[in-house]
């Protein structure tokens, strides 16, 4: 039997951005939400590229072949980020998640890759169908948060795969059934990353489709609306109406077009013979003078060949170079902040091999000496993963540091008891005056750490 997807699309700005950094997608066949990422670095345009990809390879394809073409088109809009950003630096750290469907009337293939999610209710079952490539998400797998928790956590905007020129950044691709009465949620973390998945099972099983968009919307703008948010919710019926394309959000606002190269002009010369021009003898004079160059193009073809071809060599040495840089991260200092950088702690002729991914609000300052001088030198991680974990470990370090230096600072403020003399008595007998001395004003003896002695790593 026929089925088909009868959906409601929706994209809003929230109450916090400035723009729509979201794209989206649907058509019978296609239903995708993309999520751009790098505020000032475009991530709108990002999250365009990948919307125009795909909706470009939007047809009738069937089973296995549609992973196929989900896989190549994702695989286009990350080479064409890259290649945006070769072209202008200023792009640098911009990204997209893409999470949508593709249906052929009988099987869904799944794509995803990043945080963006998507759900399914059947028969009453409300479950996610994609997993977040975040690092709050491993902390929910591993049963060290709960989804609750996960919401508020200071790292839950570090994900972990996205699509931003990077050629490790897979996607997830699965093919899956489908019934009639099915219902599908695709939205933007500007629902899922400040609504739990209880409070939006409590609405996603309304009649109306557009009822519960209204009430997914309501929700997340009663949680603070602090994102952009993308919604698009489907259902699978039977011989039910194809449904109308659309495309939302920044992809339908932006032209991402690169300027088309010049062509030579084509236009067939005129026939005939029109005579000569107002200019015909100054024109033949320059023609008789002009010196030739038959017998010399091998010559400039040497001479272009022998320019070129180290440009084009150390050309692609450096953009090798510098995807290598691309996949390597480092925690270090940032204007007193704790940071997250991309790329090296180094620079070569002044500019800097890196750029800032996560600024956080720990305090190098904040931390013991020992830790100030391993940030401010940088301290290489292998991933983000690890980045994550190290900048947790921070700041747990530098609260305790805060901790023991406010309680010292109490204990320095503590009043001292005053000088007293107390009476003694003598073996004859007499009473005499035996002065006694506070604690201020004969110290006991300590010890002294010598120089040499090494100053524990916590040591505030």
């Amino acid at each position: 039997m026929p089925l088909s997807f009868r959906y409601v699309a929706r994209t809003e700005v929230g109450l916090v951005r400035k723009n729509n950094q979201d794209s989206a997608y649907v058509s019978p066949t296609m239903l995708m939400v993309a999520d751009g990422m790098g505020g000032a670095a475009a991530g709108d345009l990002a999250s365009a590229v990948a919307i125009n990809e795909l909706r470009e390879t939007d047809a009738d394809f069937t089973g296995t072949d549609m992973l196929e073409v989900a896989a190549g088109a994702i695989a286009r809009a990350n080479e064409r980020i890259r290649s945006l950003v070769s072209l202008d630096s200023s792009l640098d750290g911009m990204g997209t998640t893409v999470c949508g469907l593709l249906f052929d009337g009988e099987r869904l293939a799944v794509a995803n890759i990043g945080d963006s999610r998507g759900y399914r209710l059947r028969d009453g079952a409300f479950e996610r169908i994609t997993r977040d490539h975040s690092w709050v998400q491993t902390l929910v797998d591993d049963g060290r948060i709960t989804e609750a928790e996960a919401l508020v956590h200071p790292h839950r905007s570090l994900i972990l795969k996205v699509l931003n020129g990077q050629p490790n950044h897979v996607p997830d691709l699965e093919l899956t059934d489908v019934r009639v009465g099915d219902r599908y949620l695709l939205c933007s973390d500007g629902l899922c990353g400040l609504v739990t998945d209880t409070a939006i099972e409590a609405v996603i099983g309304g009649s109306d489709p557009e009822q519960v968009v209204d009430e997914l919307v309501r929700i997340a703008y009663a949680e603070g609306g602090l994102d952009n948010i993308t919604i698009v919710l489907a259902d699978v019926v039977e011989n039910g109406p194809a449904g109308e394309t659309q495309v939302l959000g920044a992809a339908a606002e932006l032209d991402i077009d690169l300027p088309a190269p010049q062509t030579e002009d084509t236009r067939p010369l005129p026939t005939g013979d029109p005579g000569p021009g107002p200019n015909a003898r100054e024109l033949a004079e320059l023609e008789r003078y002009q010196p030739t160059t038959k017998g010399r193009s091998a010559a400039w073809l040497k001479v272009t060949l022998a320019i070129v071809l180290p440009v084009l060599v150390i050309g692609g040495g450096l953009f090798g170079w510098y995807g290598y840089v691309q996949t390597k991260y480092y925690v270090g200092d940032n204007d007193d902040l704790v940071t997250v950088f991309r790329g090296l702690p180094d620079t070569v002729l002044g500019i800097r091999l890196s750029s800032a991914i996560e600024v956080h609000n720990t305090k190098v300052s904040d931390l013991p000496l020992f830790y100030q001088e391993k940030v401010r030198k940088a301290i290489v991680v292998p991933d983000l993963q690890t980045a994550a974990s190290t900048t947790e470990e921070l700041r747990l370090i530098a609260q305790r540091c805060i901790a023991q230096r406010e309680e010292r600072a109490r204990a320095t403020t503590t009043p001292t008891p005053t000088d007293t003399e107390t009476t003694t008595t003598s073996p004859s007998g007499s009473p005499r005056p035996s002065p006694t001395t506070s604690a201020s004003q004969t110290p006991t003896p300590t010890s002294t750490p010598s120089a040499d002695t090494p100053k524990a790593p916590e040591d505030c």
